[in-house]
């Protein structure tokens, strides 16, 4: 899309929109274009490139996990409603394929009886649209304990011990309220078997047994414990069941899969501090991949450009093209047919075009 196409595309409709609003009396604050200088005119014919980190970023699916119910009966003094879906994301971290939003954007919204998980599914997925994230993710912690079992017999007995962690996870697509699926992950950590007769062995597993609360959760004491590795295993498993359950798109089977059309089909008004509302045109895009190729609503795909014209820099002469560059993302909000969907532009809105490439990445 050429510079001046877009500039009447998101002006003329901006101004639209603010007529519109502005009809009942209403004050609508609208960007004047086209009276800046020659330099003001000629940066924004040069289209901003969204860095490739940042893109590879947006192209991840963003879980926002919200605090846990718990089942286990615990009664001691950490918060682990709040601390397993914080351990859970560090788990999670350095994942090619998710990224997470901070648990902290949740409890500045939540209700204090809302700390403790105890919220419904429409409530986090509200909050999931406000932090924009893809997927909302409620747990539940059926069993978190340290067990001693003990046996006697007539010429002697033993002594063991198990730390326990049972979690759930109900992740739901923010897009469509849709439930993903469930994991469960249940991991025991057991000690050997100490005789009665060999205190010196199991006196450690003892104290831990019964000051095991007093220890700082997360903290090294607490990791090397039965149940701190307990809990250290289940949430890597978990985070490897989610990687199993969410899965990146399929690859696109059309020969060359690319944006067909840009739209400006969104105008949203904010009321600031002022009382003034503000215009904001979001873009969006037609691609021409759809059911045919198994797309879902939520896939995000990237967008790479036709690569550049390339002249020699003494007789001008046109080399050929560089390679493509991935400009932007894209994330499916409707799929309407076998071989069209309609996307959300995430990144790159200045410079995604007509007829760019999309891919599965």
């Amino acid at each position: 899309m050429s510079a001046i196409h877009r500039w009447f595309l998101r002006g003329g409709f901006a101004l639209l929109a603010a007529l519109y609003w502005g009809a009942d009396g209403g004050a609508a604050v609208v960007p004047i274009m086209g009276l800046g200088d020659q330099n003001e005119e000629e940066e924004a014919a040069t289209e901003p490139v969204v860095s490739d980190s940042t893109i590879s970023e947006g192209l991840k699916q963003r879980l926002l996990f919200m605090p846990f119910r718990d089942k286990s009966k615990y009664k001691g003094e950490w918060d682990i409603y709040s601390a397993m879906p914080r351990g859970l994301a560090d788990s999670l971290r350095g994942s090619a394929f998710f990224s997470t939003v901070s648990i902290d954007s949740a409890l500045v919204r939540l209700k204090k009886k809302e700390f403790q998980g105890k919220l419904d599914v429409e409530r986090a997925l509200t909050i999931g649209r406000e932090v924009e994230a893809d997927y909302v993710v409620l747990g539940q912690i059926d069993e978190m304990s340290m067990k001693r079992f003990r046996a006697t017999v007539p010429i002697g007995g033993y002594r063991s011990y198990q730390g326990l962690t049972t979690v759930r996870l109900y992740p739901y697509k923010v897009i469509d309220g849709e439930p993903a699926g469930e994991v469960i992950r249940e991991v025991a950590e057991d000690s050997k078997r100490y005789g009665v007769t060999n205190p010196a062995a199991y006196v450690p597993l003892e104290k831990e047994y019964f000051l095991l609360g007093q220890m700082e959760w997360g903290s090294e004491e607490f990791h090397n414990t039965l149940l701190g590795k307990s809990v250290s295993r289940c949430l890597d498993h978990l985070a490897a069941g989610l990687d199993s359950l969410i899965q990146p798109p399929a690859a696109l089977k059309v020969s060359e899969p690319k944006i067909i059309e840009v739209v400006a089909d969104t105008v949203q008004t904010d009321t600031g501090e002022n009382g003034q509302s503000s215009v904001r045109v979001r873009l969006s895009a037609y691609i021409n991949v759809g059911l045919a190729d198994s797309v879902q609503k939520g896939n995000k795909y990237g967008v790479w450009d036709k690569g550049r014209e390339l002249k020699d820099p003494d007789t001008g002469e046109v080399l050929g093209k560089s390679l493509p560059r991935r400009v932007g993302v894209v994330q499916v909000e409707q799929v309407l047919s076998q071989h069209l969907s309609l996307v959300r532009i995430l990144q790159g809105e200045d410079a995604v075009q007509k007829d760019y490439g999309i891919r599965a990445e």
